[in-house]
């Protein structure tokens, strides 16, 4: 937990000191949650894209495989 902090007045004075939390995640715009979020969809959308290319070489090769024997 942060130190206290201490303010020292030569009078008798009402201070209010306010600490925030910073948290730069939940500082975002729409407009760079949707950047993020696109980018996160694509990811996925690719690499969807690839195991559907390995699923069917596999299956072209398992169907020539029989084929053979």
């Amino acid at each position: 937990m942060a130190d206290p902090t201490v303010i020292e007045c030569a009078s008798a004075c009402t201070v209010t000191v306010v600490h925030e939390l910073s948290i730069p995640l939940l500082q975002l715009a729409p407009e760079q949650g949707e950047e993020i979020a696109l980018a996160i969809l694509s990811v996925w959308a690719i690499a969807w894209c690839i195991r559907q290319v390995i699923v069917a070489i596999r299956q072209s090769g398992a169907s020539k495989e029989e084929t053979e024997s």
